[in-house]
């Protein structure tokens, strides 16, 4: 009876005057981080999401239906709001794909509890690399549903962390959540969202002995090559060994990195500095006149 389409629209927003306000109560929690893609500037994430609001037509008596209060029903036959994941880098972009079903109260409320794998964009700053922290925002909204028809509210200003599953290569430090009203150039109305922000910090052990301590002891080699007598054969084989290891390094670090023209990083920096020291030390390395040779052979 609740969901007779006589009675029920699921595209009608559910209040009792279309003047009033939906209230959505908005929770997010992060279960992992699954990947941070620097190169391509992509963060994936498992997240579970918590969404509440009131449907005054699905209110019913449990005592005229055997003390029943509490129903499961299937997401796609009662209204859900069109909350979109705004900085979305993937086709999952609306919650509404999530197939959970949402539980509906015998008052009217309705909570819905979804999960999801989502790809969401963010500017990684590489200047530190690997003694980085980034901050990758979650910027979910109505995409249809303006402030005055849809307002989302949240139960506290810090996420939900209490169910993450550690990151082998990111530490996160913090999630908190800011609410903003924005107006948009292609409407006049305001638009509520809630952006989440996820603060991590990179875990550098393994790029510091897979990466950072083998570009030392290189740099190191190269110090120690002008000792070297600049009439030993070594000198010029030592050179050019630091020179190709060095470029190689280099290379290394640039697969691996955004192709990002506002800042390089410093491990970036220090292989630079040392191709740039290894070439001009075989630049400064005497080398043999092979002119003066032949005319003392001449007069001989």
């Amino acid at each position: 009876m609740l969901l007779n389409p006589i009675v029920y629209d699921k595209s009608i927003r559910p209040a009792l005057n279309h003047r009033d306000v939906t209230n959505v109560s908005f929770d997010l929690s992060l279960a992992q981080l699954i990947d941070v893609d620097e190169k391509n500037q992509i963060i994936t994430t498992n997240q579970w999401i918590t969404m509440i609001w009131r449907d005054p037509k699905l209110r019913w008596n449990p005592l005229d239906w055997d003390n029943v209060s509490l129903l499961h029903i299937k997401y796609d036959k009662v209204w859900l709001p069109d909350i979109v994941l705004y900085n979305n880098a993937d086709n999952l972009a609306s919650l509404s794909q999530i197939s959970t079903n949402v539980m509906v109260s015998s008052d009217g409320m309705v909570t819905w509890l979804s999960t999801g794998i989502f790809r969401s964009s963010c500017s990684i700053d590489v200047r530190y690399f690997p003694f980085d922290e980034q901050n990758c925002t979650l910027k979910f909204a109505s995409w249809t549903y303006d402030s005055a028809r849809i307002d989302l509210t949240q139960k506290s200003n810090i996420g939900d962390l209490s169910n993450f599953m550690a990151n082998s290569e990111w530490e996160i430090i913090r999630l908190h959540v800011k609410k903003n009203v924005v107006k948009y150039s292609c409407c006049e109305e305001t638009f509520p969202d809630l952006t989440y922000t996820v603060q991590m910090r990179r875990r550098p052990l393994f790029y510091v002995f897979n990466m950072m301590f083998p570009c030392f002891l290189i740099t190191i080699v190269a110090f120690l090559g002008f000792c070297v007598p600049s009439d030993s054969g070594e000198k010029v084989s030592i050179g050019v060994t630091i020179l190709l290891s060095m470029t190689v390094f280099l290379m290394l670090v640039a697969e691996s990195m955004p192709p990002n023209s506002d800042s390089l990083p410093l491990i970036g920096w220090q292989n630079f500095t040392g191709t740039i020291l290894s070439r001009k030390r075989r630049k400064g390395t005497p080398q043999f006149d092979q002119g003066t040779y032949l005319k003392n052979v001449e007069f001989d």
